[in-house]
């Protein structure tokens, strides 16, 4: 005899597989054996990511200031250009050109970009040289010329002109494609917000969506002091459109902004700064407001030191003699063994989180500001911090254990009088048990959720809401390796950016990408379930769309005016369809799969269900605008549900469904009772329950 069963919810995300004996936990019944490229709502659902759009490729700082080659052979020298007369040309022939070279700052076997402009040209040829490689024929007519290069170790760029060249060579650049970088918001107020791309030495900015450029159309760039090793040091904080940003082995800086094109990097220039505070012995690694002083903490002399600015006044350290209230002040933890500072959260309280505990800082009392005679310092738990700052979600900090792999909720408890930091990842350990998380940020809206890159380049997510007991992981991959992210205010939701790694023509590139915001369309013509994808809407239909160069010889998907059309190999920067569309979504393909854990119930003698034969015979899957998925009982044994109908218009998109779907199983008995879903084309899945019909032999 069957009896129907019902999964109301998935709230609990995908659960460690050292759980599949504790059906006995609340949670085993809202979990899942595998939630990958899909989340789990606070309300309970499960609903496909949406794909990541393609912004811009990361590009490393110019190398090269300006030079040009003019019609007479005269060149705009120094900044380490020299002249000279060139032993052979491009072509390995013996004459006397002129040519211009300069030692750069290459790293040998990188690849970097060689850029230029040729313009006035007349007669003659000029050709480039970077490393090993040279542009393969000289330039003869005006035009942009780009071509990439394998870096040698003299990393020695030279540019040759014939004796006889007429016209100019302009705006030359050299810029790694591939460099170290990562993503820092910049939040001017809640309207507006950007996205600071940093590179090596280089600062990039994003908003709206698109590069930040300048009145000739070109992205506005700012000179950073730090270099690609000092990128995952760098700890900032920000107040309206002033960033302070520290590490501990460069001088404290500032970032200050004016309008959309006009930032200024700057030393910032203390009165009266700490003594300690020096090259010899390093720079504060910590940085935050609190109470409207401006705190540093942790120099590598200093690990456990903290250094107040005067109140209301962030840039001034002084002391005066007698002491004042608002004056600034210096305290240093007193422990037990070294617990260096690894980060500040301001609150109520001044939150730090050390190698050897997680502290707090106040007043001489809880209504006492902190002055330099009134400070109290005590520790409330011993777990020991990451050197990654936690993130905030209402009353509630979540911070990395100190190994990178657990995540601790630091919260205060009226039952302990005190603060705790239960573990959170302690159900699903599995997903960071090998690797640790790198960089993580928080979403606010529209689903609470947190996103974590790992060092292996897969991104985790956590859905999360305590106030209704929500904690659910997943999981999250793309053809390449997520390597940072941060969230900023959109206009109707906070936006998630990433810098994705992809191998794209045997060569490894960065691309800034930016999840598309979460689907509530009605028709599927608005459907984005591509990654590094683009969108044509030019309004009128054609086959040939333009401006994937960035996907050169990959295979995407494309959804043409909501209907699913075969893959397609990106040729020469473009795709052709085998008919006219004016609506296409195009982008690298990624798979959704979804797994429940053994099924528990419908023992008719009773006691448990586990270990006992049993057979689905057919599952309802209650859905929420969808279309597309696959069921089955496992990845391999998958059954395409059809939502086509006969009303639906050949070659067009059917409806989005919403309601019960039935799908029957075409197994026997077996031990497990799985139920496996996965959504492999470019459309939305949203599963609200699964209603499996169980037999159990007793």
């Amino acid at each position: 005899m069957s009896v129907s069963l019902i999964m109301t919810n998935f709230s609990a995300g995908e659960l460690s597989p050292r759980l599949g004996g504790r059906v006995d936990l609340a949670k085993y019944s809202n979990g899942l054996a595998e939630l990958e490229n899909m989340f789990t709502h606070p309300h309970g659902g499960a609903s496909r990511r949406t794909g990541f759009r393609f912004i811009r490729e990361v590009m490393g700082r110019n190398q090269l200031p300006s030079a040009s080659l003019d019609s007479a052979i005269n060149w705009t020298v120094g900044n380490g250009w020299t002249v000279a007369s060139a032993n052979a040309s491009c072509d390995g022939s013996q004459t006397d050109e002129s040519t211009l070279s300069r030692n750069l700052e290459l790293v040998a076997d990188r690849i970097y970009e060689i850029s230029f402009n040729v313009t006035g040209f007349n007669s003659g040829a000029v050709c480039v040289s970077a490393g090993s490689d040279s542009l393969s024929e000289y330039v003869a007519a005006d035009g942009s010329y780009t071509f990439r290069s394998k870096a040698d170790a003299d990393g020695l760029l030279s540019i040759i002109a014939d004796a006889d060249f007429s016209g100019a060579v302009e705006a030359v650049q050299v810029r790694e494609i591939n460099p170290a970088t990562r993503l820092i918001p910049f939040e001017f107020s809640t309207e507006q917000a950007y996205v600071l791309e940093f590179t090596d030495r280089n600062i990039r900015i994003f908003k709206n969506g698109g590069i930040v450029v300048d009145d000739q159309g070109s992205p506005v760039e700012i000179q950073s002091p730090y270099t690609e090793t000092d990128l995952p040091g760098i700890r900032f904080t920000q107040s309206a459109d002033v960033m302070y940003l520290v590490h501990p082995e460069v001088q404290p800086y500032k970032l200050s902004r004016t309008s959309h094109v006009d930032w200024k990097m700057e030393l910032v220039a203390f009165s009266s700064p700490p003594q300690e505070w020096n090259s010899e012995k390093g720079f504060p690694s910590c940085v935050t407001f609190f109470e409207e002083r401006l705190c540093f903490a942790a120099s590598p002399s200093n690990p456990q030191t903290i250094w107040m600015s005067k109140a209301g006044s962030y840039e001034d350290f002084a002391v005066s003699s007698p002491v004042v209230d608002d004056d600034a002040c210096t305290y240093t933890l007193s422990a037990d063994q070294v617990n260096a500072i690894r980060w500040m959260v301001s609150a109520k309280k001044l939150i730090m989180g050390t190698s050897g505990g997680e502290w707090w800082l106040s007043g001489g009392s809880s209504l006492d500001s902190v002055t330099p005679n009134s400070v109290m310092v005590r520790r409330e738990t011993t777990h020991g911090s990451a050197a990654i700052p936690p993130v905030v979600v209402g009353g509630v900090m979540l911070f990395l254990q100190r190994e990178g792999r657990t995540i601790r909720e630091l919260s205060y408890s009226f039952e302990a009088d005190g603060y705790t930091a239960p573990d959170l990842t302690i159900l699903a350990e599995h997903l960071t048990r090998s690797n640790s998380i790198t960089e993580w940020a928080y979403q606010q809206s529209p689903d609470s959720v947190i996103w974590m890159t790992r060092d292996d380049g897969v991104m985790v997510g956590l859905t999360y809401q305590r106030e209704h007991e929500v904690v659910g992981f997943h999981r999250h991959t793309t053809d390449g390796k997520f390597r940072s992210v941060c969230t900023v205010p959109g206009p109707t939701q906070e936006e998630v950016w990433v810098v994705v790694e992809r191998e794209v023509g045997g060569i490894s590139r960065k691309y800034v990408e930016r999840m598309e915001n979460q689907f509530v369309g009605e028709g599927s013509v608005d459907a984005f379930f591509v990654d590094s994808g683009l969108t044509y809407d030019q309004g009128v239909a054609d086959t040939v769309f333009s401006g994937l160069e960035h996907l050169e010889g990959k295979t995407v998907s494309v959804l043409a005016d909501g209907a699913v059309r075969p893959d397609v190999v990106v040729k020469d920067g473009a795709i052709t369809l085998a008919s006219p569309a004016k609506v296409v979504h195009a982008g690298l393909p990624y798979i959704s799969n979804m797994k429940t854990l053994r099924i528990e119930g419908g023992a008719m003698s009773g006691g448990t269900a586990q270990g006992r034969k049993k057979r689905i015979s057919h599952v309802t899957v209650r859905l929420f605008q969808s279309l597309g998925l696959q069921v089955g009982y496992d990845g391999e044994h998958l059954e395409r549900a059809p939502f086509r109908t006969s009303a639906d218009k050949v070659g067009g998109a059917p409806a989005l469904y919403t309601g019960d779907y039935e799908v029957k199983f075409n197994r026997g008995y077996d031990r497990d009772g799985q139920i496996y879903i996965r959504q492999d084309q470019p459309l939305p899945l949203s599963v609200l329950a699964l209603i499996p019909e169980v037999s159990v032999y007793s």
